[in-house]
């Protein structure tokens, strides 16, 4: 039978907390499409409290706490921005604080890499004579395993807001919550649990398990897109029954959409209706819609083709206890083809 150790209790409890902060913002973000910083400001340091206790409960020493106090000071830049030296000039506390708070963090990791760099090294297998191996007493050897074994899920840690940032800039994410959603997650889950699941762990940091179970959820829309159609009798065009629906003009208002459909002028300069594959990369508010509208009206249409805004946070909320319960999808996928 399981017994839990106190550091599993503390896991649990930052599990719970990040359940309920993701939940609550995936309903705002369903009815709202915004989530205040405030949000994730709040929910984000009882987290990270909790982290830092369990770390310390599992043994980590000052600069492995240091480590990943200072990867959650470059995430907080999506909420508190970046310190500047103007700023920093005219007196803000703020601005001091993050920026002393990226200089121990800095020190943390240097510090952390010298002492158990080797030793992670050699889990990885890329050493062969760490100095673990010196080390007689089985209580300091577990320490020393467990501490680089931290020193590496932290450097994961590192990656995944690294790479949310990347792809916030890029705008492969195009909302700021989503953004800032990945990386609670990730500062929220740096390891796998301790606690047994069903499924398997695995080296991949557990954010990329919540990612691709996001995946699959979003796999199953075109599903339900097509069963929809067909059942409202829409069969074709075949290019958009799968992603898009037809709905009345006065069903449009209001609604979270894209229109697809549009008044555009023809090469023989009459205007003409086109259906894009794809919605246009602007923003559109109440007044270009109800425009759009006009102008399809005016060419006695009463329907217009749709792609639905689906928030992000929708999927990634119940692929939190999914990686969970059923651990690393990967794995799974992987042993489903005998690999």
């Amino acid at each position: 039978m399981w017994t839990p150790a106190p550091s599993d209790l503390v896991g649990l409890l930052r599990l719970t907390i990040l359940l309920l902060c993701m939940g609550g913002a995936a309903a705002m973000d369903y009815w709202t499409r915004r989530v205040p910083n405030d949000w994730w400001i709040r929910w984000g340091v009882a987290i990270v409290f909790l982290l830092c206790i369990e770390m310390m409960l599992l043994g980590a020493d000052f600069a492995l706490i240091l480590t990943g106090l200072g990867i959650v000071a470059w995430a907080s830049i999506s909420v508190i921005g970046t310190p500047s030296i103007s700023d920093m000039k005219n007196g803000s506390y703020l601005d001091w604080g993050v920026s002393f708070w990226y200089l121990f963090g800095i020190i943390g990791l240097v510090c952390s890499i010298l002492l158990h760099g080797e030793n992670a090294l050699w889990i990885l297998g890329f050493y062969a004579d760490p100095p673990l191996f010196s080390i007689k007493d089985a209580t300091n050897l577990e320490l020393a395993v467990n501490h680089a074994q931290m020193l590496l899920d932290l450097f994961g840690l590192l990656i995944m807001i690294g790479f949310v940032e990347l792809a916030w800039r890029m705008r492969l994410l195009h909302g700021g919550a989503d953004a800032k959603a990945l990386m609670i997650v990730a500062i929220a889950l740096p390891w796998w649990p301790g606690f047994d699941v069903l499924g398997v762990a695995s080296m991949i940091p557990p954010m990329v398990s919540v990612l691709v179970w996001s995946a699959i959820g979003f796999l199953f829309l075109p599903i339900k897109t097509l069963f929809t159609n067909i059942s409202n009798g829409v069969k074709s065009p075949i290019n958009m029954i799968w992603h898009s629906e037809k709905w009345p003009f006065d069903k449009i208002i209001g609604k979270q959409v894209w229109i697809l459909s549009e008044v555009i002028d023809g090469t023989n300069g009459e205007k003409q209706i086109s259906v894009r594959m794809r919605p246009r990369r602007i923003k559109e508010d109440a007044d270009s819609i109800s425009a759009k509208i006009e102008e399809l009206s005016q060419m006695g249409e009463t329907e217009a083709w749709i792609t639905k805004k689906h928030p992000f946070l929708i999927y990634v909320f119940p692929s939190i206890p999914l990686t969970i319960i059923l651990g690393d999808p990967i794995v799974w996928i992987l042993s489903i083809f005998g690999l």
